[in-house]
């Protein structure tokens, strides 16, 4: 007689994973839903970028480099590393690309443009309308999907089912 073949042990995030999963399957327009999710993180951290940090004087050359959307990331990026160390690497890079983008928003911002705050709330808006919007036109909406851990686990679900769509092992 073969021995019974193990399933692996699912971790807590699994649960999550699956909901979502239902979610995007269930939508007309997955898309909206990734895009809503981002959205919401993009905002997030611009907004929070855009929070005055003090000068710290030992800090010399590097004091526009730190800021408090840094102490944001490195939250993120920690809590995303216990979760699930690879995803958390990806996630990094998508963060180092949001920063890239806000950046050029305060040079925007510098010769006249948009407030990057205020951009940061708009991206928000728009993200959580498009969110709540997908959950509510569901079968499945509840209020589990409206929960803040659940939204906190969103993005990684974004980068885990981009990488199952790619055939990479995370």
């Amino acid at each position: 007689m073969k021995p019974k073949k193990q399933e692996p042990e699912k971790r807590p995030i699994d649960q999550y994973y699956e909901t979502y999963n239902q979610l995007a399957r269930q939508v007309r327009y997955p898309a909206l839903l990734y895009t809503g999710i981002v959205l919401l993180l993009f905002g997030l951290v611009s907004f929070v970028w855009a929070i005055p940090f003090p000068h710290l004087a030992f800090l010399g050359k590097y004091n526009g480099f730190v800021n408090w959307a840094s102490f944001l990331i490195a939250i993120i990026i920690y809590y995303y590393l216990r979760l699930s160390p690879p995803v958390s690497y990806l996630m990094l890079f998508m963060l180092f690309g949001f920063s890239y983008i806000i950046i050029q928003l305060e040079k925007w911002q510098k010769i006249g443009g948009m407030p990057l705050w205020s951009v940061g709330v708009i991206a928000i808006g728009i993200g959580i309308a498009v969110y709540v919007s997908v959950i509510r036109s569901s079968r499945i909406a509840n209020q589990t999907l409206l929960s803040v851990k659940t939204f906190i686990i969103a993005p990684l679900w974004i980068l885990t089912s981009v990488l199952r769509k790619l055939k990479v092992r995370y």
